[in-house]
C-alpha cells in the first residue's frame, strides 16, 4: 500500500485534529497525532514522535522523520483520521 499523502490530505488531517482534538498548551491532540500552527496560521505542523510534517503557505510541504516505522504508523493514523471522519464539519471541496 502506498502510504504517501498529499498536501491536501495532510491539511484535512490538520483541520480534523484542530477541530476535534483536545487543546493542551499550544498543541491540539487527537489519538497519537499533534497539530499546531504559528501565530498567523501560515505555517502548520503535524507531529508524532520523531515525525514532523510542515505545511507552509502556497502548498509547500516538508516531511522529516528519523525512523521509517514511525512515519509508517503516522501515515496510517492520518488515513484513519480521514476515513473515520473525525471532523464534524462537512467537506466543502
Amino acid at each position: 500500500m502506498d502510504s504517501r499523502l498529499t498536501t491536501k490530505e495532510f491539511l484535512r488531517v490538520f483541520d480534523c485534529v484542530r477541530s476535534s482534538g483536545d487543546l493542551q498548551n499550544t498543541k491540539y491532540h487527537l489519538d497519537d497525532i499533534s497539530a499546531w500552527h504559528d501565530y498567523d496560521g501560515y505555517t502548520c505542523w503535524l507531529g508524532y514522535k520523531d515525525v514532523i510534517v510542515t505545511l507552509m503557505f502556497h502548498g509547500s510541504l516538508k516531511i522529516e522523520f528519523d525512523k521509517s516505522s514511525n512515519y509508517s504508523y503516522f501515515t496510517k493514523q492520518c488515513l484513519a483520521i480521514i476515513t473515520a471522519n473525525h471532523c464534524d464539519k462537512k467537506d466543502s471541496a
